[in-house]
């Protein structure tokens, strides 16, 4: 199962009974995890292995196929809902139900609905891979958030909206996962610019802009370095393109910028202004509303921002009846 998220790394103490093997708590496992999703390795005998995965609403993943990894997977869903995504099919699963494989034809899409508790028996053990997938992330994201402490909120919004903007927009499967790892790595090119120009309290210099643009290039650069985020490197190389040619690196326009990539250019416009800065502070949320409106069909992607825009309004919506209750 491939997760992002990941910034602990812990181990602690179990003890044995006789032939009993006891664990209490955190005892005698390894936690990765970071926030909204968590993943625990319980216990692992031979070719056997027993892990649980904590994963918070909003989030996908998937299970690798036969040519990825190969073996017998069980899972059982403990609380939350989450949806298994096969085309056209839906299938909600909710406590109670599991599922099983030995090798699937291809990728099973999940998307969590509610936040879940997964107890999860593979053979052979998976674990390994999932933490070398997780602790390249992990290295990544500290990179940056040692140099940028508001980036982390940051990048947390930016994926949860991506997210739904894309599945606004029907994206799905492996189309939304790369637009997840995108949005929330968007900025990890930032980790090589210099902290002077970073965290500038001010207008930066025609010379500082020109290395603050180059960004998007040293963050696809570092992106491709991993396998399984080569499709994210694309998108982040390209999520400060203009809908009309006129951004940068590449002055690529309309279809020749990938949707991801547009969507992520409307939601960190979006954070970028009702969100304070070193050099700023923050906008009322209708300033950044009459923003993307002005300059949809120019900057961003009218169709995105229509999208964006609409899931802003149905959360208004939404805390408005809450109040109303």
């Amino acid at each position: 199962m491939r997760h992002r998220a990941f910034d602990q790394l812990h181990a602690s103490l179990g003890f044995e009974i006789d032939d009993l093997h006891v664990v209490q708590g955190d005892a005698d496992n390894r936690v990765v995890g970071k926030r909204a999703t968590k993943l625990e390795l319980l216990v692992q005998h031979g070719s056997l292995e027993v892990t649980r995965h904590w994963i918070a609403a909003g989030k996908h993943f998937y299970l690798d196929a036969a040519d990825e990894w190969a073996g017998f997977e069980f899972i059982y869903v403990l609380s939350g809902n989450l949806r298994l995504e096969s085309g056209e099919r839906k299938i909600e699963l909710n406590p109670g139900d599991h599922l099983h494989h030995q090798g699937l034809s291809q990728r099973a899409f999940f998307r969590v609905n509610t936040d879940v508790e997964l107890l999860m028996v593979s053979s052979p053990p998976s674990y390994h891979l999932v933490r070398e997938e997780i602790q390249g992330m992990m290295s990544l994201a500290r990179s940056l958030e040692e140099k940028d402490e508001i980036t982390e909120g940051h990048c947390n919004r930016l994926e949860r909206l991506a997210i739904m903007t894309g599945e606004r927009l029907g994206l799905s499967g492996q189309r939304l996962m790369d637009l997840s790892y995108a949005a929330y790595l968007h900025d990890i090119g930032k980790a090589k610019v210099p902290d002077t120009i970073l965290n500038k309290n001010g207008p930066l210099t025609d010379v500082e802009q020109v290395e603050m643009r180059r960004h998007t290039t040293y963050g696809g650069d570092m992106l491709a370095d991993q396998e399984f985020l080569a499709n994210a490197a694309r998108i982040v190389t390209a999520h400060h393109e203009n809908y009309d040619g006129s951004g940068y690196p590449d002055g690529l326009a309309d279809g020749d910028i990938s949707i991801e990539a547009r969507i992520i250019r409307v939601v960190d416009t979006y954070d970028a202004i009702v969100s304070a800065r070193p050099y700023k502070k923050a906008l009322a949320k209708e300033k950044a509303i009459n923003e993307l409106e002005k300059n949809a069909g120019t900057q961003f992607d009218p169709r995105v921002v229509r999208a964006f825009l609409q899931i802003v309004r149905d959360a208004d919506d939404e805390k408005d009846n809450a109040h109303a209750e």
